[in-house]
């Protein structure tokens, strides 16, 4: 996965977040949190497996409630409820206050690497057109 921190100067992208590319198809993403939206669509991967892969880490309590709940994610800093991951990490990324759960030893950027290792060697999530 191809992984460059953005141009602070792209008025696309004011924050200067990072620019992922889709692991399966050739299109870049602002945000890890647009990533994720373009993969819980259903385009390259299985449906709702962005959504129950979030649940397999040890993590999970830290930002999960129950997967059948109508809003399973939640930000730790805020306690503000999301229907799917890819807005918790919109919220995360648009709040200076809620930012630092991005960061490599907090329990966001702990799943973001741990969704980036997973899809790293892609297999059975595929879906091929």
């Amino acid at each position: 996965m191809y992984l460059h921190p953005a141009a602070r100067q792209d008025l696309d992208n004011p924050l200067g977040l990072p620019i992922y590319e889709c692991w399966f198809c050739p299109t870049n993403w602002i945000g890890f949190s647009g990533l994720l939206y373009h993969l819980e669509e259903g385009r390259c991967v299985k449906r709702d497996r962005i959504r129950t892969l979030a649940f397999d880490t040890p993590e999970y309590g830290f930002y999960g409630n129950n997967l059948t709940d109508e809003n399973p994610f939640f930000c730790f800093q805020c306690r503000t409820q999301f229907p799917q991951v890819s807005h918790l990490y919109h919220h995360v990324e648009q709040n200076p206050s809620c930012s630092y759960l991005l960061s490599p030893s907090e329990c966001l950027g702990a799943l973001r690497d741990f969704y980036i290792e997973y899809y790293e060697c892609p297999g059975s999530d595929y879906v091929s057109y």
